[in-house]
């Protein structure tokens, strides 16, 4: 399936968004246009981002959807298609940037979900597609809620806080 949410057209994206929440298809890439993932070079001063395109997988659209879900199911967030979406707008003016593991940053959304808190997506560079795993992709491994986020970032090693936004 060669599905595009284009971040750049508000109905078009929450459109195509919604259609992954009552529906599991098998597994396959989203192409994300219009991210704005390559701006986050110039917030953190260094290039980490190679390529301007994004992706995410079918299936993590789906559970991140999904309602939250007793214990052991860590990945249903119960976001909704707003959140999603303005999460993913929020990447080009994040308020906060950090490594999440070597090849995984988190970047904070700088607009709150509908739970009232910041989402945190985490991007994972040079990842695998579902059919090529070493395509050398950005990709979104999960978007989900995420309060208490000072306190975080007062404990992360600060080698591996690369932009807080200045108010």
């Amino acid at each position: 399936m060669n599905v595009i949410i284009n971040a750049g057209n508000t109905e078009s994206a929450k459109a195509v968004i919604a259609q992954f929440k009552e529906n599991d298809y098998v597994p396959f890439d989203v192409e994300i246009t219009n991210s704005h993932i390559m701006e986050l070079n110039n917030l953190i001063g260094k290039k980490i981002i190679k390529k301007g395109t994004l992706y995410i997988n079918s299936h993590t659209l789906w559970e991140i959807m999904q309602e939250v879900g007793d214990k052991g199911k860590h990945n249903y967030h119960g976001l909704t298609v707003e959140d999603i979406y303005d999460a993913l707008l929020s990447i080009r003016n994040p308020d906060f940037v950090y490594m999440a593991k070597s090849s995984r940053y988190a970047v904070v959304s700088s607009k709150l979900s509908h739970f009232n808190i910041p989402l945190v997506l985490i991007i994972e560079i040079g990842a695998g597609t579902t059919t090529d795993i070493n395509a050398n992709i950005n990709k979104i491994v999960t978007i989900y809620p995420k309060d208490n986020l000072n306190g975080l970032i007062t404990k992360m090693d600060p080698k591996n806080v690369l932009y807080i936004r200045s108010e």
